[in-house]
C-alpha cells in the first residue's frame, strides 16, 4: 500500500498539485493507494482517500505502507523513519500558495538530501512516476545495515535542529 499524505493543513495552503498528480499516476500503480487530502479542492477519482484522523489512525497507514508519499513535514519524515518505511517528499512551495508564510519545506528538503537516508526528494510533481517506480523497487541506493540506526538518529537530529532554527 501507498500512502499520501499532506499532513494537518488548513484552508488557504491545500497541496492539490500533488493530491492531483498521484490521483492521475494512479491509474497505472497496482498498489493500493490511500491518501489523506486534508483541505484539498481537487477530489481523487481514481484512489481512497480522507481529509484528516487520529494519530493513532495515521501511525496504522504508516505501519503498513510500502511507500509513504508526503509533503516535507516533520511528523511524516519523522514517522515514514520511526516505520522504516521508504519515502519521497514533495516539499510544499509558497509560489503555488501551498505555504503562508516562507519557503521552509524547500530548506528542510534540501537538508534531508545530505542524509543519506530511504528518502527521495522531489521539486516537480511531474518527477513522481520515475521516483514512485525506483522506491518500490527498493532504488533508492541505500543499504540498511549496523549503521542504519545512526543515519536515523542523524536524520531526527537534523529535523529537530532545523525546528529548532525557525524558532529563533
Amino acid at each position: 500500500m501507498i500512502y499520501v499524505t499532506v499532513g494537518s493543513s488548513e484552508k488557504g495552503t491545500e497541496f492539490d498539485r500533488l493530491i492531483k498528480k498521484i490521483d492521475e499516476l494512479a491509474k497505472d500503480i497496482s498498489e493500493e493507494i490511500i491518501m489523506q487530502i486534508g483541505s484539498s479542492n481537487y477530489i481523487p477519482k481514481n484512489t481512497k482517500y480522507f481529509r484528516y484522523c487520529s494519530y493513532e489512525k495515521s501511525l496504522s497507514f504508516f505501519s503498513k505502507a510500502k511507500l509513504v508519499i508526503g509533503h516535507c513535514g516533520s511528523g511524516t519524515i519523522i514517522n515514514a523513519i520511526k516505520f522504516n518505511v521508504p519515502l519521497i517528499i514533495v516539499p510544499r512551495k509558497l509560489q503555488y500558495g501551498e505555504l503562508d508564510t516562507d519557503d521552509h519545506q524547500l530548506i528542510l528538503a534540501r537538508k534531508l538530501e545530505e542524509t543519506h537516508y530511504k528518502i527521495k526528494i522531489i521539486y516537480e510533481v511531474n518527477d513522481l512516476e520515475d521516483a514512485i517506480k525506483q522506491m518500490l523497487n527498493n532504488q533508492y541506493n541505500i543499504t540498511l545495515n549496523e549503521s542504519s540506526y545512526l543515519r536515523k538518529e542523524s536524520l531526527i537530529k537534523t529535523i529537530k535542529d532545523f525546528i529548532q532554527s525557525l524558532k529563533k
